[in-house]
C-alpha cells in the first residue's frame, strides 16, 4: 500500500493483540500461509488493519476500509 495514504499512527492507536502463537498455529509450516500472514502483519503494523485473537484461536482481521475477515487454520472468511 502507498505510505502516503496510510493513516497517521499518532492519530489512532493500532490494535495488535493477535499473539505470535496464534499466528504460528495458523501457518503450520506452510510457505504460502507464512507469506500471506507476513503481508497481513504489515497491514496491521502500517495502520491499515486491526486484528485480534478470538477465544477459539481464530484471528479476526478488520481493514480500515470496513471489511472484516476471520482467519482460520485452512480458510479466510469474509464476514462484513
Amino acid at each position: 500500500m502507498d505510505s502516503r495514504t496510510a493513516p497517521n499512527k499518532r492519530d489512532k492507536p493500532v490494535r495488535v493483540d493477535a499473539t505470535s502463537d496464534a499466528i504460528a498455529a495458523l501457518m503450520q509450516h506452510d510457505p504460502a500461509k507464512v507469506k500471506v500472514m507476513r503481508h497481513i502483519r504489515k497491514l496491521v503494523a502500517d495502520g491499515f488493519a486491526e486484528w485480534q485473537t478470538l477465544d477459539d484461536g481464530t484471528i479476526r482481521l478488520r481493514l480500515m476500509t470496513g471489511e472484516t475477515y476471520l482467519l482460520g487454520p485452512a480458510t479466510i472468511t469474509r464476514i462484513a
